[in-house]
């Protein structure tokens, strides 16, 4: 009788330990920390910080609209964690022409957000502030000077780590094993996470998209977030916890 109480004493435990580390399974929405549009122009006196709008695409009048995104990983999830999925939201409120293809493509310069507000639809820009992300400042100093991008238009990847061909409303999810590959190495290394550009189709003009933005959600909008599902790694110790006292019971019995 008392070696079948040890022993089940013995399954209970293994139970909790068991479930305590199955417990690290999750799933988690990221609203964009920061966001802002590049708008094209020769002096990069154009910019929008902190608008209810992100743009992406070229206008009607030709001219290219570059979106940033950055999302705060690292302090969400868990150190160790195995991420398995990654889906990257973003709601269109109006779009030119009819269904385009939008690439993700990673940041490759560290950029900053002011608090530049353009008025009406956004569509045109305002005058950049400190902070401001300009067609050729990553940081501007809100005086026609600050920290330049290596190109104009910003620095990116060439390669497109997630494309989608987009609808002219609603929400657009993107998903990739690319993009996956791109939120490991930022909750890996919190200093590769430089965040997304935003990349319409520039081929013609007439394509650009008009995303909510972070900034939009205190007015009904509906911010760009981020969803992720983990699991969090059991730690050496609490495995080896469980191995000894599945062999403690093995024994007893």
């Amino acid at each position: 009788m008392k070696r079948t109480r040890t022993a089940i004493a013995a399954a209970a435990t293994l139970a909790a330990l068991a479930c305590q580390l199955h417990a690290g399974a999750d799933i988690v929405t990221i609203t964009a920390a920061r966001d802002a549009t590049l708008y094209q122009s020769a002096d990069g006196s154009l910019a929008n910080g902190a608008g209810q709008y992100l743009f992406a695409g070229r206008t009607a009048q030709g001219l290219t609209r570059r979106a940033l995104l950055w999302f705060d990983i690292a302090s969400i999830v868990p150190a160790g964690a195995s991420i398995t999925s990654a889906r990257l939201v973003l709601n269109v409120t109006q779009a030119n022409g009819g269904n385009r293809e939008m690439g993700v493509h990673r940041a490759l310069s560290a950029w900053t957000t002011g608090s530049s507000d353009p008025s009406g639809t956004e569509s045109s820009g305002a005058d950049p502030l400190a902070g401001d992300a300009t067609w050729l400042h990553a940081s501007s100093d809100g005086a026609g000077g600050g920290i330049a991008w290596q190109s104009a238009g910003g620095d990116f990847a060439a390669a497109a780590s997630a494309t989608l061909l987009t609808t002219t409303a609603g929400l657009q999810t993107w998903s990739s094993a690319g993009l996956l590959d791109d939120v490991r190495l930022f909750a890996q290394d919190g200093t590769a996470n430089l965040g997304w550009f935003i990349l319409g189709d520039e081929s013609a003009s007439a394509t650009a998209r008009r995303f909510d933005s972070a900034d939009s959600a205190a007015l009904g909008g509906v911010a760009p977030r981020l969803e992720l599902e983990f699991t969090v790694v059991p730690a050496p110790g609490a495995a080896a916890l469980l191995a000894l006292a599945g062999l403690r019971t093995r024994r007893r019995r």
